[in-house]
């Protein structure tokens, strides 16, 4: 095989409406997965990353030199760059292949092939290298796993979706060689969740089945990792790292002699077994992203969450007591939800100790039942499309029905003074006022994008409600018909709900 060049390029936010979490992302880490897996599976390959989330720009590397452009997205990163990818599409070669991948060319893969060859809409490690073999080879590529592409008489086609075992996956340091000082490096231990709550894509992405690196293996890719970039925190992305105790336990021993600290994703009973908290806490495991999303039984149940409402209260303040530092998204959006219920919900995260509540909006791509037999919460005519803020949660992006979107968004920029309001009447312990603070700053740096972003709503919905703030459905629906009719159309001739196979591999 040819030597290949090949560029990996993760897209950035808008300058407008940056991530705001106290993440503050660094990076995505799947992009780096798979450049790390196709240099080692192309080891004569010259791969690079551009990462536009540290001011990096597609113009500064010489495009026409690719053979093959990797693109990585979500769909506010998407949104937000088409000029980038404008430019991308401009100065490639014209036999240069652009793949895309990420949450963007997953559930909306008709939105990536305006600029992608291929979209890859699964787990892409093991389809890149297919994919590559087979064109370098000249072969068809309909044996490639967990793919999207117009095909030859101008339909989408969508291969079969496979899930893989356990993957011997690390992050190639090379490709943080340029890296500024990392507040966070992002890393995945495991993947899968075998959880079926109605507003997580991520399964869909990963699948259902728990798989793990090995403890050894994952404590070679931090110290990598830690050598290259001086980072000692980890972002540990998986979807729910606490599924296997065992494999927490062991994990917690290997990294015992570590100064390592790391932020976990789990599920609020996770605080059941104090034991196993504790242990993974002197191994550096201070902070959970936790799915709480809501202290309501029936928002709760709405999501399909399988916790007992009862009990949120209770475990969230054991965490606080033993000074575990909870994070969760609380997500708005739904009927039920009023601003009264709102910013009672700000109200009770205070209370109940979360640390950094990110307050965000239900949000949903459109055509998921049409193209993949998926649930979906939002009917797709209430679905904001194409602006920058599409499927950023912490913006609107969508129509609710017995409240204007501007009075939504407004709702969750309220929300956070709420919360610090009386979090910081409840809180005495330095520290931990000290995170609230931090926290604090964080969330100020997204208030002037939400101000924007709730001028451009107002704008927006004026002619789709009642002046009592009813959503006037029949005429939102007319207008997205007329808009996006023949896509729907177009998209039913490749749509998989039918397909039962399909369907029970890619369900959510």
């Amino acid at each position: 095989m040819r030597e290949l060049n090949i560029l990996c390029v993760q897209l950035g936010f808008h300058e407008a409406y940056p991530d705001a979490s106290t993440l503050a992302t660094t990076y995505n880490d799947g992009i780096y997965y798979v450049a790390s897996f196709v240099q080692q599976e192309f080891p004569d390959a010259r791969v690079e990353m551009c990462q536009m989330f540290w001011g990096e720009r597609p113009e500064d590397f010489p495009l026409a030199d690719y053979d093959y452009i990797l693109i990585s997205a979500l769909a506010t990163h998407f949104w937000s760059n088409i000029d980038a990818l404008e430019l991308i599409k401009r100065h490639k070669r014209s036999e240069c292949v652009v793949i895309m991948g990420g949450p963007h060319a997953a559930f909306a893969p008709y939105e990536a092939l305006r600029y992608a060859d291929y979209a890859v809409i699964a787990e892409g490690e093991i389809p890149t290298v297919q994919l590559i073999k087979s064109l370098e080879a000249g072969e068809p590529v309909t044996g490639v796993d967990n793919l999207a592409y117009i095909g030859a008489e101008g339909q989408l086609v969508l291969s079969q979706v496979a899930r893989y075992g356990n993957i011997a996956n690390a992050i190639n340091p090379r490709f943080l060689a340029r890296a500024p000082k990392l507040h966070w490096a992002t890393v995945s231990m495991s993947r899968g969740c075998p959880f079926d709550c109605s507003f997580c894509y991520a399964i869909r992405l990963l699948g259902r089945k728990f798989r793990t690196k090995t403890a050894e293996d994952v404590r070679s890719e931090l110290d990598a990792i830690y050598e290259q970039t001086g980072c000692n925190r980890f972002y540990v992305t998986d979807l729910n790292f606490t599924t296997r105790k065992n494999y927490c336990r062991e994990i917690a021993e290997t990294f015992r002699d570590r100064n390592y600290k790391f932020i976990a994703m789990s599920r609020v009973n996770h605080a059941d077994d104090m034991d196993l908290v504790l242990d993974l806490k002197r191994s550096g495991f201070e902070e959970y992203c936790l799915g709480v999303e809501s202290e309501d039984p029936g928002v709760l149940k709405a999501f399909n969450k399988r916790v007992d409402p009862s009990e949120q209260t209770r475990r969230l303040l054991r965490f606080a007591e033993n000074d575990i530092a909870i994070h969760s998204a609380i997500i708005f959006g739904l009927d039920v939800q009023d601003r009264q219920a709102i910013e009672a919900t700000a109200q009770w995260c205070a209370e109940a100790r979360i640390m950094h509540p990110v307050f965000v909006c239900l949000a949903e791509y459109p055509f998921q039942d049409l193209l993949y037999g998926a649930r979906q919460d939002v009917e797709d005519h209430r679905i904001i499309m194409e602006v920058p803020t599409y499927q950023h949660y912490s913006f609107v992006g969508i129509f609710p029905r017995q409240m204007r979107p501007s009075e939504l968004q407004r709702g969750i920029l309220d929300s956070y003074d709420i919360f610090f309001k009386r979090a910081f009447e409840i809180e005495q312990r330095p520290q931990r006022r000290a995170r609230l603070k931090s926290y604090a700053r964080s969330v100020d740096r997204g208030r002037a994008g939400m101000e924007q972003h709730i001028r451009f709503l107002e704008g927006l919905e004026k002619p789709y409600y009642t002046s009592s703030g009813t959503l006037k459905e029949d005429r939102l629906k007319a207008d997205f018909d007329s808009r996006h009719g023949e896509l729907r159309d177009w998209l039913a001739k490749s749509s998989k709900r039918t397909d039962v196979e399909f369907v029970k591999r890619y369900a959510r």
